[in-house]
């Protein structure tokens, strides 16, 4: 069995940092090197939603989300859209590891918890099928790294600055 260890420690910075940055995340060897960087997001409805004359009920939900550098477009697992009631803006056609196919998009807010980077409101995301995504499992206890419903592609990633330290295998992320 494997188990997960979390670190404790100070980084020493020289020249300091200027005094408006922050780091967003921030992930150390034991995770990383086992299942990458994977981290607690909150997936809600649609704020574009909350203006219309009935507005749909805002639901949301607490879920790990996968960087994944080879995705064009973040993805949801379609488990997810389906929990949440999300509304079709129209389908897509993504390219996958497993071939293309062509899915369902959808209109929601991104917020990244317990961190400082900046959330997406009406932030079109794909959805996909994710074999090893439990959502029962992810609504009891949401923070289980491997239990992922969420594709962190690059549409999110190139708005942050993302470095990882091989030696270390330590990553930072900012806004």
């Amino acid at each position: 069995m494997s188990h997960l260890h979390h670190f404790n420690f100070g980084i020493n910075i020289n020249p300091p940092l200027q005094s408006s940055t922050a780091v967003g995340i921030q992930y150390t060897p034991a995770p990383l090197g086992q299942i990458g960087v994977n981290f607690l997001i909150e997936i809600s409805t649609a704020s574009a939603y909350l203006a219309l004359p009935s507005p749909p009920e805002r639901k949301t939900i607490s879920v790990m989300a996968h960087l994944d550098t080879g995705a064009s477009t973040t993805s949801i697992e379609h488990n997810i859209a389906s929990h949440l009631g999300l509304f079709s803006i129209g389908r897509q056609r993504i390219s996958t590891a497993n071939g293309t196919s062509t899915v369902d998009s959808y209109p929601v807010d991104l917020a990244f918890l317990n961190s400082s980077l900046k959330g997406f409101q009406n932030f079109r995301v794909s959805s996909c099928q994710m074999a090893h995504f439990n959502l029962e499992d992810c609504l009891q206890n949401p923070n289980k790294p491997k239990n992922f419903g969420v594709l962190i592609g690059r549409d999110v990633m190139s708005r942050w600055h993302i470095t990882w330290h091989g030696p270390t295998s330590t990553v930072f992320i900012s806004d």
